[in-house]
């Protein structure tokens, strides 16, 4: 069982100067970018927030992480934490909200509410089921009408958070079906020439799967409200089936244990233990995280007076703390709650 480990807390020291006043700015303008998985997300909370002006390019998380890095933008999202290229200087991998992966389908003459297990997922997309009418799909769905037809599978192409969540999912519940956690998919699915058509986006998968019939893919859970496709139910680990919906992610994301290995705040992933039973819970769900400067105080007492960088502090607060509380349902995300909440908001406050 493959683990993530979460490291939230700061030392109490730095915290506590953090906590401490900091001057007032002028309206401060800063720019972000990464993980297409949130971008409806991000479209919403940061045309609602008015403290001081923020912008959001979602194209995808790796994307993103190599813009921090390079020091092109001020803050970035991904789905998925640095395992190479990290930034120089300090900085902190803040969870921020999270979403269901949707399947997503095209299937002709097939509504919402395919039943699907993780292992006919995996093998549509591995292209060892290759029909709508194949006897395993139909064991799950047998008032169903399925198409004998072949199916077009769609994947994201380039470093992508959601193929890194999506093959991780699969490779802790099939650890023999050949997964590997990764962003890149020839890597995630150990086939060099993988089944079917790339896209760039979560956005441009949306509109291939739409532009095609009989297709399959996966999504967040906003952009596959907004498609004109079949969502799928996944079977989740108590062996029931369920739609993605926030609150079913929830479930999920919020019975995960915040585990801390100390005052090291560069790691700040959340435990996701796909294998964890969790009633009512859709399994196939993942964390956006923020990435932001760190704050590292020279004395107890000091604390960070750079506009800009408190500017994104204050930006993860609102989002953390308001956005996503009022939005996510609407939204198709899912917001942090209990313990993980109050966790990441404080780690927020190490951020400057």
């Amino acid at each position: 069982m493959l683990k993530k480990i979460i490291s939230i807390a700061a030392s109490a020291a730095v915290v506590a100067s953090v906590l401490m006043a900091s001057p007032a700015h002028a309206n401060q303008s800063i720019v972000g970018q990464g993980s297409s998985f949130a971008g409806n997300a991000m479209t919403a909370c940061t045309a609602a927030y008015t403290k001081n002006t923020a912008s959001y390019t979602g194209n995808s998380s790796g994307t993103g992480r190599s813009a921090f890095t390079n020091g092109t933008n001020d803050y970035a999202l991904t789905d998925a934490v640095y395992t190479s290229g990290f930034p120089s200087g300090t900085y902190n991998t803040v969870p921020l909200f999270g979403g269901p992966i949707a399947f997503v389908y095209t299937a002709a003459g097939v509504s919402d509410g395919l039943n699907l297990t993780a292992q006919n997922a995996s093998d549509i997309l591995k292209g060892e089921i290759t029909r709508w009418d194949d006897s395993r799909i139909r064991a799950n769905n047998l008032k169903i009408k399925l198409p004998k037809k072949t199916i077009k599978v769609f994947y994201r192409s380039g470093s992508s958070g959601t193929s890194e969540n999506l093959s991780e999912y699969f490779s802790e519940v099939l650890p023999e079906a050949g997964w590997t956690k990764s962003g890149t998919w020839t890597t995630a699915t150990g086939m060099a020439t993988p089944k079917g058509t790339s896209a760039g986006s979560s956005s441009l998968l949306k509109e291939a799967l739409e532009d095609s019939v009989n297709g399959f893919g996966y999504l967040d859970l906003s952009d596959a409200i907004a498609a004109d496709a079949g969502i799928a139910k996944l079977r989740n680990q108590a062996g029931s089936f369920v739609f993605p919906s926030a609150s079913a992610g929830a479930k999920f994301i919020n019975a995960q244990t915040v585990l801390s290995t100390g005052s090291d705040a560069t790691n700040g992933t959340i435990n996701l233990d796909f294998t964890k039973v969790v009633s009512g819970a859709y399994q196939a769900s993942l964390l956006v995280y923020g990435i932001a400067p760190r704050f590292v105080p020279p004395t107890v007492k000091a604390v960070s007076t750079n506009a800009k960088k408190l500017a994104v502090r204050d930006f993860y607060t609102y989002i953390v703390g308001t956005c996503l509380p009022s939005k996510a349902t609407s939204l198709g995300y899912i917001a942090l709650g209990g313990s993980i909440k109050t966790a990441v908001l404080n780690k927020i406050k190490t951020i400057g």
